[in-house]
This record gives structure tokens, sequence and C-alpha cells, in this order.
């Protein structure tokens, strides 16, 4: 049975990329599956910034379909059945709706790790995972170790 697996990226964070498609491959295994790879360029309020146009917004689709494109080849190759889908408008309400659009069996998005900003005004993966009707995986950006990371233990034997 072949399963649609919708991706919602922010093309600001190549860090979270290694996750994202890992998930996406366990997920999808070795059954059929059509990946949707979405990106939301966020909605401008034209009375904020009289000056940009519709086509400031319409180069900043090509360029992102163009990025999603990029991305499609690099990760998924031929292996995989997927399409690209650019929006503009608020963030998590089309990742919401493009999922109904699509009839999405999983959504599967990165959270960066969460900042104070977060805490006020809620990230837009919870802001997902609150209104979706449809299962969310939620994935985090891989940690690297680095040497703040290391054991007390260790730190004390590595500086002797």
């Amino acid at each position: 049975m072949s399963q649609t697996i919708l991706v919602p990226l922010d093309l600001n964070q190549d860090a979270v990329l290694d996750s994202v498609f890992e998930a996406v491959n366990r997920v999808a295994g070795n059954e059929p599956a059509t990946v949707i790879l979405l990106t939301v360029i966020p909605e401008i309020d034209v009375g904020d910034f009289p000056y940009v146009g519709t086509d400031y917004v319409r180069k900043l689709g090509e360029t992102a379909r163009a990025q999603l494109e990029r991305i499609g080849y690099e990760r998924l190759g031929e292996a995989v059945n997927w399409q690209l889908d650019v929006r503009v408008g608020s963030v998590a309400r089309t990742i919401v709706r493009r999922a109904d659009h699509f009839g999405a069996d999983l959504i599967v998005m990165a959270s960066h790790n969460p900042v104070f900003w977060d805490v006020l005004l809620g990230s837009i993966a919870s802001q997902v995972v609150k209104h979706a009707r449809h299962s969310v995986l939620v994935v985090r950006q891989k940690q690297i170790a680095n040497a703040a990371d290391i054991e007390d233990d260790s730190r004390d034997a590595l500086a002797e």
C-alpha cells in the first residue's frame, strides 16, 4: 500500500536535513511512497512593506522551488516518487491545509531546539501537532558532541 508523506522544510535550516531525511527513509522503508517536499514562504503584510511587490514574492517562490528540487534530487533521487509544493501563507496553517489536500498519511518535520520565543509564541511544529488531523513525526537536529558535552570525570582526565 502506497503512503503519502508530507515533508515541510524550512530552507534556512540545512542542519536538520540529515535528521529529517533519515526519518523519511526509515518510515518509507521499502514500501511505495510519495514524498511531498513543501516549503511555505511566510505571508508578508504589504501594509508593513509597501515596496514589496508580487514580483518579489514570485522570485522568492522560484528560488524556493529550485532549492527544494536540489534537495529532492540529492536526498531522494529516483528511489522514491517525490514532488514539490511551494506556497505563500501562514506557515503552520498552510502545512496543515496541504496535508489535508494531499491526504497525507504522515507529516515529517523538523523542530529546532526550543528557545525563549518558542515558549512565548509556540513553535511551528507545536502548532502543526496541535491542529493537524494527520500523524506528525517531529524530528530533532542531531546533536554533535563537543568539548562541553564531555562528562566531568572525562574532562578532568583530559586536563591531566
